[in-house]
């Protein structure tokens, strides 16, 4: 039943199409139907016309309904049923087929065509009917040459027609203002929805910012304490809150005080190491080749230089150095510490301790210093044997990788080319507690002044973080703990490089150009006072800078060697600013053993021409100096 009242209908059409459709369905079947079997009645009683009529008006129905089912055009569909039987009941009305039982059918005309076609059309429709049907039955009574009908129809038809019209019309008019009614509340239901829906939206919004507001704050509370993030109470949370900031600020004071005393024991150790590298380097180029002097001479520049290592720690630690680079390659950094007296020293003392290295034998070089890298290498190495103890395996992996999407490990790593070292152990682990703390200064589990001081992994992070590189840590507890270190493959941008040992051919580098070398340390400017003028420079030398802007007042000289730290006084910045005001074009060379970086690069960007950090080595000093008069 539901699939023949459904004939016609279209995804889209509003309710009162689908109502028309399903009265079109009923009338144009039940009609088509009837029409038929009175078709075959009137035949047997031979009313040839009248069965004509009905077989041919339930044809023209049948069409309709087929065009219906086909198209779905309800509007042409019911002006074409109206129409038919419009037609169809005055014909019957001429004929007198409505004298009997076709007088009851012409009372469902009314009904059909403002059913159909609406109140106006409706209307219109049903009184032409009635006006053709009531002009007939006037001329029939008159005329007397027609007698289909009489006056007792008549006064029957009109009547009756004319309340059934009544009725029909205040029917309608009554299920459209219902309908009218309907609308108006339906658009009213809408509106509302909307405004709900909107309301909803603004809900959803201020749901998904107060979850994201509560992320933010529990994932706050979190790292503060596993206790205290248990518990909601805001008074509790702000006190959590405080601590945790006061413990930031401890953080921030100590490596601030750190940075302070490093850079303060720098400036003056430094001074001193100038002489213990510089001298030797000058008397081993003196020297024969098979001279005695020369191995302990050598023992104490090599003495010299690690101790300066060991101030560049101090700053690396800071985050105060910068760092000397050169093209480096880490599968020899790891081999010359491997063979180096403190590997083999701590080889001895954990004899149950097993070392495996896998090397990438095609390992990309890198910039950076390989003094620092074989300092991390060593400081991972001596974490990873001390976590084993008795007996287990440490395995020292390099390859190259490229990272095309960020690693979210311990640090966050961003897509490039990297060259990685991974040093993992079996050891006993690390827990998740401590994890997040293991670069922290100071911070150890081991007995402080006995096997570390907490400075070590602090010096693995600023090495990397000067590197430009990222860390990764992973680790669970009596399972082992591995370490990855990313470094960048950074193809052209060579900073600073470590200088080699020059030969006697090269010390004579220069052709008696006049240098002025300006240091507030009285050993430091006969320090370089020797050496320049063992390069074949002349040598001028000035205690401040103002004294070395007096001096440059009155004469002009082919470079300056300006110290950056100078007390008291103009600083080597405040110098070369001044400079800068005399001799636009001075060509300056800035040294330190205390190197403030934001100072450093302001000079640098105002145009100094290079930086050397004491204690210099000959063949760094050589180099720079030729490379600086030679632009």
């Amino acid at each position: 039943m539901h699939s023949f009242l459904s004939i016609g209908m279209r995804e889209g059409q509003d309710s009162e199409t689908l109502r028309k459709i399903i009265m079109l369905n009923i009338f144009l079947s039940l009609g088509t139907l009837l029409l038929f079997i009175m078709g075959i009645i009137a035949l047997a009683q031979n009313a040839m016309l009248l069965g004509i009529a009905d077989f041919l008006i339930a044809a023209l129905l049948s069409i309709i309904l087929f065009y219906l089912y086909r198209t779905g055009n309800e509007p042409i569909a019911s002006h074409c049923g109206v129409g038919t039987l419009f037609f169809f009941f005055c014909y019957l009305f001429l004929i007198g087929g409505v004298q009997t039982t076709s007088f009851m059918w012409l009372y469902t005309y009314p009904l059909f065509s403002l059913y159909l076609l609406g109140l106006p059309r409706g209307m219109w429709s049903t009184g032409l009917l009635f006006g053709f049907c009531a002009g007939w039955l006037s001329y029939d009574l008159i005329s007397d040459g027609i007698n289909v009908y009489d006056k007792d129809f008549a006064i029957r038809f009109i009547p009756s027609y004319l309340i059934v019209c009544v009725l029909a019309f205040l029917v309608e008019a009554s299920r459209a203002a219902t309908r009218d009614a309907l609308l108006d509340k339906q658009q009213l239901l809408a509106g509302t929805i909307n405004e709900l829906q909107k309301k909803e939206t603004e809900l959803e919004e201020a749901r998904n910012q107060l979850e994201l507001r509560v992320a933010l704050r529990t994932a706050e509370l979190e790292k503060a304490n596993e206790q205290l993030r248990l518990e909601m109470e805001e008074r509790k949370w702000a006190q959590q809150e405080r601590l945790r900031l006061e413990a930031e600020l401890q953080r921030v004071e100590k490596m601030e005080v750190l940075g302070r005393l490093a850079g303060g024991v720098a400036h003056d150790l430094n001074n001193v190491l100038s002489g213990i590298v510089s001298y030797p380097d000058l008397l081993l180029h003196k020297l024969a080749p098979e001279s005695d002097m020369r191995s302990p001479l050598e023992n104490i520049r090599r003495a010299g230089t690690r101790a300066a290592v060991i101030v560049q720690d101090l700053l690396t630690l800071a985050r105060r150095g910068i760092t000397i680079r050169e093209k480096v390659q880490l599968n020899d950094v790891v081999y010359a510490h491997l063979q180096s007296p403190e590997f083999l020293n701590l080889q001895k003392n954990y004899p149950g301790v097993t070392l495996e290295t896998r090397l990438a034998p095609d390992l990309q070089r890198l910039y950076g210093s390989p003094i620092h890298l074989e300092k991390t290498i060593m400081n991972l190495l001596v974490n990873s044997f001390e976590a084993i103890g008795d007996k287990g395996t440490v395995l020292v992996t390099t390859e190259n990788r490229y990272v095309n999407s960020p690693i979210k490990g311990y640090d966050t790593t961003i897509p490039g080319n990297y060259v990685v070292l991974t040093i993992s152990d079996n050891g006993m682990g690390i827990p998740p507690d401590k994890l997040a703390r293991i670069f922290e200064p100071f911070y150890t589990s081991k007995v402080m002044g006995r096997s570390g001081t907490g400075l070590g992994m602090t010096v693995v992070w600023g090495t990397v973080k000067d590197h430009g590189g990222y860390l990764d840590v992973t680790s669970s507890p009596k399972e082992g703990t591995t370490i990855t270190v990313f470094l960048p493959i950074q193809e052209g941008k060579e900073g600073q490089k470590a200088q080699a040992a020059v030969t006697p051919e090269e010390m004579k580098q220069g052709n008696g150009e006049t240098i002025l070398l300006v240091d507030d340390d009285e050993a430091q400017r006969k320090l370089g006072e020797s050496i320049l003028t063992t390069l074949g420079y002349k040598t001028e030398t000035a205690e401040s800078g103002e004294d070395a802007l007096d001096f440059l007042k009155e004469r002009t000289v082919d470079l300056v060697l300006l110290d950056m730290v100078m007390e008291p006084g103009m600083d080597g910045l405040d110098t070369y600013q001044n400079i800068l005001t005399i001799r636009p074009d001075q060509k300056v060379i800035i040294v330190s053993g205390y190197s403030e970086t934001d100072r450093i690069k302001k000079a640098l960007e105002l145009g100094v021409r290079s930086y050397v950090k004491k204690p210099y080595r000959l063949g760094e000093i050589v180099t720079t100096i030729q490379e600086v008069l030679a632009g």
